[in-house]
Parts: C-alpha cells; structure tokens; sequence
C-alpha cells in the first residue's frame, strides 16, 4: 500500500510539475484580420464601440480608407461635388487592448504601412491650407480654384507621378513613403473629437515619419485605449502645407503592447536612429515648446539626464519637424539622435 501510496504522490508532482511549467510558457500571441467595410469612424471617442478586442502581444491586419472617404475616381478633376466635410478622415476601429487602463502607456510597432491602390489624390482646397485665407484669418483675396490632383504610382509603388501640363517641367516625380497621417488614442475627458483634430491623444498629426518599422507610444486615457489608423499618405512634404497629401487608401499591419502604470502625456516616436516627441496645439511656437518639454521629460525619466542638461542638449542637438499647419492644431516634433543616449 505505502508502495502504491509514493507511486501516485510521484506521479501527481510530475504532473504539477509539468502544469506549472507550461503554464510559464508565454501564451502565443494572437493574429487578428479586420476589414472595416463602410464601418468606419470619423471622431476619437471613449463612446465608440469596438471593433475588435486585442491582448498586448497581438498583431492586427487591416486596412484604411482614405481622407476623402474613398469619393473620388482618378478621372475627377474637383473635389466638389463628391467631398462630403462631415465625412473625412475615416478611421478604422476601434482596436480595444485588454488589461489597458488610464494612466498606462500603449506602445504600437508599425510593421507594415502599404498602398493598396495604384493612385492617389492631392487638392486645391478653398479656405484650406497653410497660404489659404481661413476663418481665423480673413483676407480680402479670393479662395484657390477647387483642384483636384492625381497621383499615378508606378507598378512598383515606389514613385508617385503627377502630370503638370501647365508647368515647364511637364510633370513631377516623388518617391513614395508611405505613413498613416491619423493615429491615436481616445481623448481624455469623455470628449468626441473630430478625426482631424490632433492632440494629447495623436489623432491627426500627419507626421511623415508615421511610417513602417516605427514603434509609437500613446498615452492612455479610456480603458481599452481605443487605438484607431487612418488617412494614409503615400507621400507629404513637411507641413502638408497645401492641405492634402497624397491621399490613398492603405494594407495596416501593427502590433501592441502595454507599459502598465507609465503616464505619458504626448505621444512619442522611435525609430532607428531617433526618438521624437509630437506636441499638438496653436499657435506654431507652443507645439514646438510641447514637443521639446516632452522630450526632455523623456530624458529626463527614461534615461537619467538631469532636467537642466537635457535641456542644454536639445538647445545644441535637437532636430525639429514641422508636420503639419493646416489642420485646426498645428503638430511639431523635437527629435534628438541615439547616440546622445546612455549605453
């Protein structure tokens, strides 16, 4: 019987044993495929429902369309009548990640931002645009004729192509770089805030280095962090400054992750060579001083730097973008080089 007795107690130890140590194992993360068809969303707000729940680790396949909501056919040559401006900026989810809460950090890594169509559009947009008369700023000049420009990609997608007929040159060609212009959060404070407003929670920020292979980090203000993409770019010159970049439709591949009880308060940037902080508001001069205060927080928390000589810092290394000065916030990003960080 004592035999009997020692032979199951054994065998019940191996068997918690080999419990204990699958349950170790990192459960594998999952894969996600979201077409958002005509479901689509045209402010950041904690009321949208989700459009998938996700756990950190996961990854998401999906797609976006594009800032005039797919209106227009390469064949048209204005954007009136078909630009409806109660619906631009269309935004695909929201992605609610589990265990996400106020005052954690959502980390999103962009493994894949693609055209999924062989053209894209640029516009002429009356009362828009960086050299436009607007509401803010009355002129007695009248508003740009109501353009619209279409971009050929060649078949590769690597080129953009416009054709300039009135121009010398005959035509232009730029390289394409894709990035999501609109990528964030919901806002704090209960608030629904147009999908072409950036802020403290990203949003609209059309920052032309949103593009793949970039890890982004958002502050989190609802739970589930509601993270929501759009309004893709196959290219935009810094500022956006006529109002529109190359607007198409994207293929959206990312990944998530948390950093629980991290409070960030703007959204930040990595990529290989550089990390940025993108400060949101007007007039121009306070979104740079957001962007740089940040960054120095940054350094500051994350890796060691005294407040005083992070700031000497930037004042001799920092880079600054402009990303855009045509949406009702202006966004900047301060952005300081690697090999300024600690080993």
């Amino acid at each position: 019987m004592r035999l009997l007795i020692k032979r199951f107690v054994g065998v019940v130890s191996v068997s918690v044993f080999l419990f204990s140590l699958l349950l170790s194992f990192p459960v594998s993360a999952a894969e996600h495929r979201y077409d958002p068809g005509d479901k689509v969303y045209f402010t950041y707000c904690h009321s949208h429902p989700p459009a998938l729940k996700i756990k950190p680790g996961d990854k998401v396949i999906t797609r976006t369309r594009d800032a005039s909501n797919d209106a227009f056919a390469p064949t048209d040559k204005t954007l009136a009548p078909k630009l409806d401006l109660t619906k631009v900026n269309p935004q695909t989810g929201p992605f609610y990640i589990e265990g996400a809460e106020p005052g954690d950090t959502l980390v999103v890594k962009l493994l894949k931002v693609a055209p999924n169509r062989d053209w894209g559009w640029g516009g002429a947009i009356p009362y828009f645009g960086a050299l436009a008369p607007e509401y803010k700023t009355q002129m007695v000049t009248d508003p740009v004729k109501d353009t619209l420009y279409v971009w050929k990609f060649n078949p590769d997608r690597t080129a953009a192509v416009l054709d300039m007929p009135k121009s010398k040159a005959g035509k232009a060609e730029v390289p394409i770089r894709s990035f999501l212009g609109t990528i964030g959060t919901a806002p704090p404070g209960k608030e629904c805030i147009s999908s072409l407003v950036p802020g403290p929670h990203g949003a609209n920020m059309d920052f032309n280095e949103v593009v793949s292979g970039v890890t982004m980090y958002f502050p989190v203000f609802e739970p589930g962090a509601l993270f929501m993409v759009g309004d893709g770019h196959a290219a935009q010159g810094d500022g956006e400054v006529m109002g529109a970049a190359i607007e198409t439709s994207m293929d959206v591949e990312f990944t998530v992750d948390l950093i629980k009880g991290k409070t960030i308060n703007w959204p930040r940037l990595e990529n290989d060579k550089f990390i940025m902080s993108i400060g949101s508001t007007r007039p121009l001069i306070d979104a740079l001083r957001i962007a740089c205060v940040d960054l120095i927080n940054w350094l500051v928390t994350d890796y060691g730097f005294d407040k005083m000589e992070a700031y000497q810092l930037l004042g001799q290394a920092a880079q600054i973008e402009v990303a855009n000065v045509v949406d009702p916030q202006y966004s900047v990003a301060c952005q300081l080089d690697k090999k300024y960080l600690p080993k």
